[in-house]
């Protein structure tokens, strides 16, 4: 086989590892849960909208900490009555994910600042050996658009454990996780391409794309001989060179 074949399978042979490797660490490695929040597009001045706080991907969830904040000159949340005894004056309420459970759960307002935007609101359930299995929402917050322009709502990172939410799995142990804030804007949702889920998607393309290239490649590259041929090679007796008749 001639040298630069030979290569050429090499570089093949290693550009298909590597994309073994990529494709372990897209669709292989293990995934964290994830609390993220809801974003409201075309929020006109006025305007109610809610905002759902979301877990995703998790084995259960027996109780759960948000620490919250957002831009007050833009948004504030909405008055109205409480869902439950000793709750603030304000339109939040569980989500389905727990009030769904048929069980107990205490709701704790630790901070109310509407002024400096910050609610701080815990949840858990008070009976033993009940978590809520699945995806779902945990917490609802209905905002009154004050003022044109955009507000993230934003998990405060200077929380408690430096994370802006805490979530408590099935033994009541926290879970490692991963945040995604929410957005309130009175412009336009932005274009598909320019979303995270599309970036995302377009990375886990591309590595199958260059998965099954790389394979067609290496496969044109090193054609199998023919089984005639093959056979035929074999059967043919080796000549050393000492034996040959000049």
């Amino acid at each position: 086989m001639p040298r630069c074949t030979k290569l050429k399978g090499k570089m093949l042979f290693l550009v298909i590892i590597v994309v073994i490797i990529l494709a372990a660490y897209f669709y292989v490695r293990p995934v964290k849960p994830l609390i993220s929040m809801s974003d409201a597009y075309n929020a006109s001045v006025g305007s109610i909208v809610p905002i759902n706080v979301n877990i995703t991907r998790s084995p259960g969830c027996v109780s759960w900490n948000l620490n919250l904040t957002w831009d007050p000159y833009y948004v504030t949340i909405a008055n109205g009555t409480p869902p439950f005894t000793g709750a603030p004056p304000l339109q939040v309420r569980e989500g389905p994910l727990f009030t769904g459970r048929n069980a107990t759960t205490f709701m704790y307002f630790l901070t109310v600042d509407l002024k400096a935007g910050n609610l701080y609101v815990s949840d858990l359930f008070t009976q033993p050996n009940v978590y809520a299995v699945g995806d779902g929402t945990i917490f609802i917050l209905n905002f009154t658009v004050i003022r044109a322009g955009s507000s993230t709502i934003e998990f405060n990172s200077a929380a408690p454990n430096n994370t802006g939410s805490v979530i408590g799995n099935a033994q009541n142990l926290i879970m490692d996780h991963d945040e995604a804030n929410g957005l309130i804007t009175n412009e336009g949702p932005p274009p598909t391409w320019a979303t995270a889920d599309f970036q995302t998607m377009l990375i886990y393309e591309e590595v199958g794309v260059l998965g099954v290239a790389s394979v067609v490649i290496y496969v044109y590259a090193n054609p199998r001989p023919p089984r005639a041929a093959k056979r035929r090679a074999e059967s043919e007796p080796v000549i050393e060179p000492e034996d040959q008749v000049t």
